[in-house]
């Protein structure tokens, strides 16, 4: 129980503490960027959150790309932090996308019609860019991102509504893109439902080897739903649009696509985007996980080896153990006062990210329980030289002021 209290205790840190300024005691989680898209003729804004273990290492990761960047980029990065931080999930890139013409950029087709048949001529006018929204995406932004950050080839695309409507012409039109689909609440309605139509002829055919999609529907009683046509949840039901790609999915039996969808009868169109992001990573990543609680005392270093060698091979990219894994590892090892476990758990967080300042703090922690002042300074040291961290500070000052 001691070292499961220990353990939540330093998960704040662990998780969080990299991303302040150490300078101006603010916290910053990315940045914003602009390229300039030849095939858009415009300018296009974007943010992007690195995790902090990759700032000045040679650590690669993932990447997310998400739609409706400023709804989407704080819920998106909070919880990829988080449940990375726990070992749910890698460490990833996020790269949030701006709109600038929303309605243009996120529909497959021109049409001037809402979802209930009434004619908007003026607003949707400029509907139907999808195609050239997603060749942006595919032959401007990744290749800026690829060449500008440390990427690996993994790379998630999600979208809710209109975005969600994009998603799935993705995975249907361009279904090598991305390997992982997060559609939220997609609105699938759009154009006379042209796209379900595709859909049900490409989803059958196309090899959807390695790719994956998590859908997720939220509640809507259309108008002129009858009594007959509701289901159970006291009459709550998604969409007939999101019900038919469901059946769609359903009658495919595409063995090579890994998919699955969630509907949330408590859920309308606008409150589902948080919950279902998070199903969505539980989903996606349910085999990322280990078997054992992080509070295990059997793990073993060898265990974890073995587990992110399996996840390499799955994901098709060399993957590290991220660096707050294990050090919440080394340090319940350390609060069980099983030392050598302690010390190969540090040892490993150095030789994966030799060039993190916490793992050099960590491993200083470690010396301090052991009582070696010796080696406790040089590790503090080391830290400090990598990185100015106002904790790391106190504490050297305080070995060398206390002999």
């Amino acid at each position: 129980m001691k070292a499961i209290f220990y353990l939540l205790l330093l998960l704040p840190v662990c998780s969080f503490g990299q991303t302040q300024n150490q300078n101006d005691n603010k916290i910053s989680i990315g940045t914003i960027e602009t390229i300039h898209s030849t095939l858009l003729n415009e300018d296009r804004e974007f943010l992007v959150y690195v995790p902090a273990s990759g700032i000045g290492s040679t650590t690669r990761y993932p990447v997310m790309y998400l739609l409706d960047g400023y709804s989407f980029f704080h819920s998106a990065t909070g919880m990829m932090q988080y449940l990375s931080a726990i070992g749910k999930m890698p460490e990833m890139i996020v790269v949030a996308i701006v709109n600038t013409d929303r309605v243009r950029d996120l529909t497959p087709t021109h049409s001037t019609l809402w979802s209930d048949g009434s004619e908007d001529a003026n607003f949707l006018k400029n509907s139907g860019g999808g195609e050239k929204f997603i060749s942006f995406l595919e032959k401007e932004l990744i290749p800026y991102i690829d060449s500008t950050y440390k990427t690996e080839p993994y790379r998630l695309f999600i979208g809710h509504s209109l975005g969600g409507l994009t998603v799935i012409n993705t995975l249907i039109n361009h279904p090598t893109l991305f390997n992982s689909y997060v559609a939220i609440d997609p609105s699938l309605w759009w154009d006379k439902q042209s796209l379900i139509k595709k859909a049900e002829n490409v989803l059958a055919q196309n090899d959807y080897t390695g790719r994956s999609l998590f859908f997720a529907a939220a509640n809507i009683k259309e108008k002129g739903m009858h009594v007959e046509t509701k289901t159970e949840n006291n009459g709550n039901i998604p969409a007939s649009d999101k019900l038919l790609f469901h059946k769609i999915l359903q009658k495919s039996k595409n063995p090579s696509l890994n998919w699955n969808w969630k509907f949330y009868p408590e859920d309308n169109h606008s409150s589902v985007p948080l919950l279902s992001e998070y199903d969505a990573m539980r989903f996606l990543f349910k085999k990322y996980e280990l078997d054992k609680e992080l509070s295990d005392t059997t793990i073993t270093v060898e265990y974890i080896e073995n587990h992110y060698r399996s996840l390499s091979t799955m994901l098709q990219y060399k993957l590290l153990p991220a660096q707050s894994t294990i050090n919440l590892l080394g340090y319940n090892f350390l609060a069980n006062k099983q030392y050598d476990k302690a010390y190969l758990f540090f040892k490993m967080n150095i030789d994966n990210y030799p060039a993190s300042s916490n793992v050099y703090d960590s491993m200083g922690d470690f010396y301090m329980e052991k009582n070696d002042r010796k080696n406790a300074i040089a590790s503090f040291e080391k830290a400090l030289s990598l990185k100015e961290v106002s904790d790391t500070r106190k504490k050297l000052e305080k070995l060398q002021t206390n002999p």
